[in-house]
């Protein structure tokens, strides 16, 4: 079992307003997809109230309609857009956020869920003991119509601060679920009456 504090949860979805861009010049907004807006509109709105020593961003598919772009593009002997696969790979919206917000915090990109996210932070506090406070930003999209394991659900980014003092969540074991794990746990942090999901227990 691992315990650690998560505060400042927020969820950011494509109902909503990514004002916390508005401080990028507006060319640099329209480059950046969808996903990349939320995902930075989350940590932006984040550390806007706090600063922090580390930053792990983590999603599942990432920018994966990016990524049959390309890969269409060199079926049909189309050469593809250098923009789009230097903005392809995982790492890409971690590195887009430190050049556009000029942060040098060190950060990890991963391919996982949510709770495996939390694990990465939890190990970086661990391991490094001058770092206090972890960012994880986590987000993902439905991976396009031709996959055939896509699941239907709209775009997101969630983030939370991590620390290991006064701790009020425990992560026992890493279940699995049909669901998106991510939006699953902000459910069940939010809600008041429930105090266990898959693992986790508020405490």
């Amino acid at each position: 079992m691992i315990r650690f504090h998560l505060s400042a949860l927020r969820l950011c979805c494509t109902q909503q307003e990514c004002t916390a861009l508005e401080s990028l010049p507006a060319m640099q907004r329209r480059r950046l997809s969808p996903l990349a807006k939320l995902a930075m509109n989350a940590a932006m709105q984040t550390l806007g109230q706090q600063s922090v020593d580390y930053i792990v961003w983590a999603s599942q598919y990432g920018d994966e309609v990016k990524t049959l772009g390309i890969l269409q593009d060199v079926l049909t002997s189309q050469t593809p857009s250098p923009t789009q696969f230097s903005t392809s790979v995982h790492n890409a919206i971690a590195g887009l956020y430190s050049i556009l917000c000029k942060d040098d915090t060190i950060s990890t990109s991963l391919s996982c869920g949510w709770s495996q996210a939390m694990i990465e932070a939890y190990a970086i506090l661990k391991s490094q003991p001058q770092i206090k406070t972890v960012l994880v930003v986590y987000y993902d999209a439905p991976l396009p119509e031709i996959y055939q394991d896509r699941r239907n659900f709209e775009p997101f980014a969630i983030s939370t601060l991590v620390s290991l003092e006064h701790a009020n969540a425990d992560l026992s074991t890493v279940e699995q679920t049909q669901h998106i794990d991510a939006l699953s746990f902000y459910s069940f942090w939010q809600d008041e009456h429930q105090t266990e999901w898959l693992g986790w227990q508020k405490c």
